[in-house]
């Protein structure tokens, strides 16, 4: 049976990298592939995603953050870690850069899971994902990668050079994918987020206990310049509902923190939420799955919301205001999309796995 690594950010304390590892994990095995996470560990992902020691802080304001908050992180980062060990099957190494090539050993083909995994504002011009490592007979596939931050001109030599080794690219973005259908001269697809493999129903039965009664307000991450914030204090003031940050530091006055340490209770905050207001991408998809009325605030690499906002025709819920506050999701048009974009990214995925090398 073929041997299937899985590469991604999966080492994290992100809901949403570890949500789409475990989704992209579990459909592939449903499907009956012999799947393992790759334990890859790349240095500026593990600075950006786990907490300082003490000693790290460079002022006396880091420090007093430090002695506030940690305690929260740390608890989260065991919760994340403990989910790993027992949801998922791992490669028998942990990798680095040095001895990632043994991986060949282990694998005879490679999936590029999902998230911003060809970014390298954010790993560092860190080839591994795009598997330069791997030996030349393996399956190379990429499914829902995601580029973000363009690569300079001097890189796209390289890049183009080892995504052509690839048999199969899916992007989450159309602008990725048309701008890879270009620079590689091969067809890329536009598939769904590994979140959406799985049904709103699959996501559910994870879910933890409901742990606020009543009627709230749900805020996850934010814009620069915090107008998310600020809307929805705005919103919840206007419709008399508490409004809750998920936050394990700073909380501005008008909102509640609540720090959910597992995906389970990340499922449960979103799903029994009234409203969501979120600047994540994965909370953005979680009210979907569960059709919570929400409002999204694109920042950063903005490409993967604005993809999926025209797709679904949601645009017009990006950013809250009184004139839009009694418009309804038509849900019913929103679910028959999200099936059948589940439908034809589940086809590809299998044809992908199918797949021998060139």
């Amino acid at each position: 049976m073929r041997s299937i690594g899985l590469i991604t950010y999966h080492h994290t304390t992100n809901f949403g990298s570890l949500l789409q590892t475990y989704a992209l994990y579990k459909t592939v095995t449903q499907m009956g592939y012999n799947c393992k996470v790759i334990d890859y560990r790349n240095d500026a992902v593990e600075k950006r995603e786990f907490i300082k020691h003490i000693y790290q802080c460079k002022d006396l304001r880091e420090l007093k953050e430090h002695i506030k908050y940690a305690r929260f992180k740390k608890r989260k980062a065991k919760v994340f870690a403990e989910f790993l060990k027992t949801n998922l099957a791992m490669s028998d190494l942990v990798y680095d850069r040095d001895n990632v090539q043994k991986a060949n050993q282990e694998f005879d083909t490679f999936l590029v899971g999902s998230d911003l995994v060809w970014d390298f504002s954010i790993n560092q011009n860190d080839l591994t994902y795009m598997l330069d490592f791997a030996d030349k007979d393996a399956v190379k596939i990429a499914y829902a990668s995601s580029v973000g931050t363009m690569w300079e001109s001097e890189d796209r030599e390289t890049v183009k050079n080892l995504l052509k080794r690839f048999q199969n690219i899916g992007v989450r973005e159309h602008s990725i994918q048309k701008e890879l259908d270009i620079l590689i001269g091969k067809k890329v697809d536009f598939v769904c987020d590994p979140t959406m493999l799985l049904t709103a129903e699959q996501w559910k039965s994870m879910s933890a206990p409901r742990s606020i009664e009543g009627d709230y307000v749900l805020c996850y991450m934010s814009d620069p310049k915090l107008e998310m914030y600020k809307d929805a204090i705005q919103y919840g003031k206007k419709h008399h509902l508490p409004v809750y940050l998920i936050s394990y530091g700073w909380v501005p006055e008008g909102m509640k923190a609540i720090r959910p340490n597992g995906v389970e209770e990340f499922i449960s905050l979103v799903s029994n939420a009234h409203t969501v207001f979120t600047a994540s991408y994965h909370g953005m998809l979680f009210s979907l799955y569960f059709n919570r009325n929400f409002y999204y605030y694109n920042r950063g690499w903005k490409e993967r919301m604005k993809s999926i906002a025209e797709y679904l025709q949601l645009t017009d819920r990006e950013h809250w205001s009184d004139e839009k506050d009694s418009a309804v999701i038509d849900y019913t048009l929103v679910n028959e999309r999200l099936n059948s974009f589940r439908t034809s990214s589940l086809r590809l995925l299998k044809e992908y796995l199918r797949r021998k090398n060139l």
